[in-house]
């Protein structure tokens, strides 16, 4: 009976270790008052839900993004400090990629992992051309398209997570090690 409740109790504590999630990038929600100054008007915000703002620290740079979803797309608008316009994006899934494409990435994955999990995968468009926000509503597929994807993939016997960015074609334009997880909350 004393083994019982042992194991009850680890079998608990392993159950609520398998819900927890851990956040890979260093980004922070900010108040809109934190949030570089931006055109408002310019953006077709009309029946969003969940408009949030996020500041996201990289190795080189500080982006702050726009989140939000319209219908069932889940959109990110990204700025820099000065509020300048670098690119915008939704959220994919393989199904959504042209299957050429999808058929370079997934060769690239598998010839230089040995497991690999997708965390997700954004279509995103470069905030260089003009109708970069009408193409990202539209929900175009553009040549100058990249696709970004969040992966932990397992090389050399150690598991790591990855930042890989993808032109239209599939071709491998440049992978990163992601940031390890911010546990500046953990009070010891």
């Amino acid at each position: 009976m004393k083994y019982s409740y042992i194991t009850l109790m680890l079998l608990l504590m392993l159950g609520l270790q398998c819900f927890s999630q851990t956040k890979l990038e260093r980004e922070h929600r900010i108040k809109k008052s934190q949030f570089p100054a931006i055109d408002i008007d310019k953006l077709p915000l009309e029946n969003t839900k969940h408009i949030r703002y996020y500041r996201e620290v990289d190795t080189s740079k500080i982006t702050y993004t726009l989140k939000f979803k319209k219908g069932k797309m889940h959109y990110h608008i990204n700025y820099n400090e000065k509020g300048a316009l670098q690119n915008t994006g939704f959220m994919v899934k393989e199904v959504d990629i042209p299957t050429d494409a999808y058929a370079n990435i997934d060769s690239y994955l598998k010839e230089n992992f040995k497991k690999i999990k997708i965390k997700y995968i954004q279509q995103r468009y470069l905030g260089s051309s003009e109708d970069v926000l009408k193409n990202t509503f539209q929900n175009l597929i553009l040549p100058n398209n990249t696709y970004k994807l969040m992966l932990r993939g397992k090389k050399a016997d150690r598991k790591e997570d990855y930042i890989a960015i993808f032109d239209a074609e599939g071709n491998l334009m440049k992978t990163t090690l992601a940031l390890p997880a911010n546990y500046d909350r953990v009070l010891y």
